[in-house]
């Protein structure tokens, strides 16, 4: 399955921005576990694109050229809100109507998915400061590494993450 995965960090370019995620990553995978880059998005809504020549820049997800981190944060937004069917997989566990193991295993992503609601809050997701199945990279989600530093950008960097 193929999720896109945001990658937060800090860099002096577009192009280094994607270079850093791809070193953050390097021990991460295995020949069915593995990621792809297709570019990224700074603070001041610059996009870069990979060329589909590098190594790893064979993405499903590559940002287009009216991309900004406002739609980042309303797509990620989108992301935190309960899926209804494991929502009624939920239901139907608490109240015994279990028919199936891929019941319980809807459940338990319902819970998994509230806790991430829950640890978020209810204010509107900001991407270069909030994360989203942090580190966990066979969902779609958000991970912070920028640093705090005020000479460099921040930037989202589009991993397409196949596990």
């Amino acid at each position: 399955m193929h999720n896109l995965h945001y990658v937060v960090v800090s860099s002096d370019s577009c192009e280094e921005a994607v270079l850093e995620a791809a070193h953050l990553l390097t021990d991460w995978g295995t020949e069915n576990n593995w990621r792809s880059f297709g570019g990224c998005v700074s603070e001041d809504n610059e996009v870069y694109r990979v060329k589909k020549s590098d190594d790893w820049g064979n993405s499903r997800w590559i940002p287009e050229e009216n991309h900004t981190i406002e739609m980042i944060n309303k797509q990620v937004g989108d992301w935190l809100k309960p899926n209804v069917y494991d929502k009624e997989k939920f239901d139907d566990c608490a109240n015994s109507k279990v028919d199936t193991f891929f019941d319980w295993y809807s459940a338990k992503r319902h819970c998994e998915h509230m806790f991430q609601i829950t640890k978020h809050g209810t204010k509107d997701f900001n991407v270069l400061q909030d994360d989203l199945y942090e580190y966990d990279y066979g969902n779609c989600g958000v991970t912070q590494h920028s640093l705090e530093d005020k000479n460099l950008k921040q930037y989202v960097v589009f991993m397409d993450m196949h596990d």
